[in-house]
């Protein structure tokens, strides 16, 4: 079995990070409740452009992003007992040394890191099961037949359960396998 496994949202509590960088200066500050779609960033007056340098920057600073739950080594490595786990990211290329840098800080295990230029493209590599966060991608994963792990962020819970076979969504990497295995005997 190959397993996709996100960086972003998923791993890196990164958004946490931008808040920091982005709210200082701002007339009404930001909170991670606010990021109820994926595109958050423009119904609050940011251009793209700026959202994605600004994560640059929080990477570019990668010891002062958090995790999305203490711990991530030890679920990494039960995804790991059930096949090959990638890294699978579409993080700026620019990035790729610090995001490596902090999975190797936090002792995530995974087989190969993989960067695209864009998350819909996740969806053309050969993986059995993806873990992600963003929605976008959810919609392109089952454009493509794939089985989606969705770790829950308030910018996708939009997104439904259905059918379970396909999509289930985990509130803690520690679910990821028993989902995994639940969705392989649906």
């Amino acid at each position: 079995m190959r397993i996709a496994l996100d960086v972003d949202g998923v791993l890196a509590d990164v958004m946490e990070s931008w808040l920091d960088i982005t709210n200082p200066g701002r007339l009404a500050p930001l909170a991670k409740s606010d990021m109820t779609s994926w595109d958050f960033w423009a119904r609050h007056g940011i251009k793209k452009r700026d959202f994605y340098h600004q994560l640059d920057s929080c990477w570019r600073q990668w010891q002062s992003i958090p995790p999305t739950e203490p711990d991530l080594a030890g679920p990494s490595r039960a995804l790991g007992e059930l096949g090959d786990v990638d890294i699978v990211t579409a993080r700026s290329p620019v990035t790729n040394r610090h995001v490596k840098a902090w999975l190797a800080d936090q002792g995530i295990p995974y087989d190969r890191y993989v960067q695209v230029a864009a998350g819909r493209m996740k969806a053309g590599l050969d993986y059995d099961v993806y873990i992600d966060d963003s929605p976008v991608n959810v919609g392109a994963f089952l454009a493509g037949g794939k089985r989606v792990v969705l770790y829950t962020q308030p910018w996708n819970a939009a997104v439904p359960e259905d059918p379970p076979s396909r999509v289930v969504r985990i509130s803690r990497l520690g679910q990821a396998a028993d989902a995994i295995r639940s969705m392989l005997h649906a």
